[in-house]
């Protein structure tokens, strides 16, 4: 049950059209979780700074169980990369991704996980 934050500077209209939906099926794709457990909030807007300055930027979090841990990381952190700067049009060093692992019992939710 990936939840998926992306903090973010940009304006909503500076986003690419479908970012949700785009961002989601990455996610689903690159952890190997279903897409109807996709959680995705997108925050444009935001008073952001990264690296001394306020240029365009994004910090996505990404909690889910089980995937996460110091083999498997970057592996998932190449493949991120090589869409997400892409699709946002930003350099590499303006895009951070922060994993965070999640026991299944910290969740409610119906129906619940087995």
């Amino acid at each position: 049950m990936p939840f998926i934050m992306c903090y973010t500077n940009l304006s909503r209209d500076k986003l690419p059209q479908n970012f949700v939906e785009w961002i989601s099926e990455l996610v689903s794709q690159v952890l190997d979780k279903p897409m109807e457990r996709i959680n995705t909030t997108v925050m444009p807007d935001m008073m952001m700074m990264r690296l001394g300055n306020s240029d365009p930027t994004m910090i996505i979090q990404i909690h889910s169980i089980g995937v996460f841990d110091a083999e498997r990381n970057p592996t998932y952190t190449d493949k991120f990369f090589k869409a997400i700067p892409e699709k946002l049009n930003l350099p590499a060093n303006r895009v951070v991704l922060h994993y965070f692992p999640v026991d299944k019992t910290m969740l409610g939710v119906v129906p619940p996980l087995s």
